[in-house]
């Protein structure tokens, strides 16, 4: 079976850049290099976090392509300033601070949209962040709500619309 996390593994299936039309990252190349001028080694704090933001309000790749092109990018980083404060988040992500909580309680309901949730820490992601998350498996959504509301879980696993 074929890793889609190796670059390798990415052109052997055709998800990469050159083996896929409309790709859901434009910039991974089948090297797992970046092929533009957004990636996270060339740009700086304060690009990153614009990117971030517009990636946040607009999730869907063609609005967000549409929205710039319509805008510019100029003018679309003066917006997200008056009405984000971009500044003290570069200064956030420059200073590079360690995490604020290190051991989280994640609660989920056992439905396949948890895998990811719950598949994450045997295969060590949350380690590798610097992360001790225990899963907590709960009966119901209301559980989720209450435990959540109540600070014993610290996330919690959602649907959305």
């Amino acid at each position: 079976m074929t890793d889609r996390l190796d670059p390798a593994g990415r052109h052997a299936i055709g998800t990469c850049t050159c083996c896929t039309p409309d790709p859901p990252d434009r910039r991974l190349t089948c090297a797992g290099e970046s092929s533009g001028p957004l990636s996270g080694a060339e740009q700086g704090p304060k690009a990153r976090v614009e990117n971030t933001l517009l990636r946040a309000i607009m999730p869907k790749a063609e609005t967000r392509r549409a929205f710039l092109r319509a805008v510019g990018g100029a003018t679309a980083s003066a917006a997200l300033a008056e009405v984000f404060p971009v500044a003290t988040a570069v200064e956030a992500v420059a200073q590079g601070a360690p995490l604020e909580k290190k051991k989280l309680a994640v609660g989920f309901i056992p439905i396949t949209c948890a895998t990811p949730i719950i598949m994450a820490a045997p295969l060590g992601f949350y380690a590798k962040q610097g992360l001790d998350v225990e899963v907590v498996k709960t009966a119901g959504w209301a559980v989720v709500r209450d435990k959540t509301m109540n600070k014993e879980n610290d996330a919690a696993h959602m649907l959305a619309a």
